[in-house]
Order: structure tokens, then sequence, then C-alpha cells
């Protein structure tokens, strides 16, 4: 449990709000990651001037990220959910 490493069980309120926040924590980090992603983009975007394939390649890697973090925090998610 990820979230266990952060914040005692009993800190965070009742098990509705553990529930919700267990499940949507991974969401979190996918727009996080997106968010770096789209600002790096928009960095290449405005000091090389050229915008040739970018939204394309940048769409991709976003989703490479969202798989790439679902992998990774699926189990943990699930254990504490189930």
């Amino acid at each position: 449990d990820v979230l266990g490493l952060a914040y005692p069980a009993a800190c965070i309120g009742s098990m509705r709000y553990r529930l919700l926040l267990g499940a949507m924590w991974p969401y979190g980090i996918i727009l996080l990651g997106a968010a770096a992603l789209a600002s790096h983009a928009i960095t290449v975007w405005l000091l090389s001037g050229r915008a040739d394939n970018l939204v394309r390649a940048t769409l991709g890697r976003m989703l490479y990220w969202a798989i790439f973090v679902v992998y990774l925090v699926l189990p943990s998610v699930s254990r504490s959910i189930f």
C-alpha cells in the first residue's frame, strides 16, 4: 500500500474517504505526468519553432506514461480497495 507509507490510515478519515483517496491517487499521478510532458512539448515548440508531429508524439508519450503508471500501481490500489 503506497498511501500507507505516506500517511497512517487513521489520519485520513472515514473508510469512505480512504477508499476514495486510495482509488483516485493514481489519476493525480497520471495528470501530473501529463502536465509535465505537455509543458516539455510546449517548451520544445517555443524554443525550436517546429511543430511537426509534436502533438502526436506528445499524446503518444502521455499514453505510454498512463499505461506505465497503471501497470505499476494497479496491484497496490486493488489490494487497498478490496
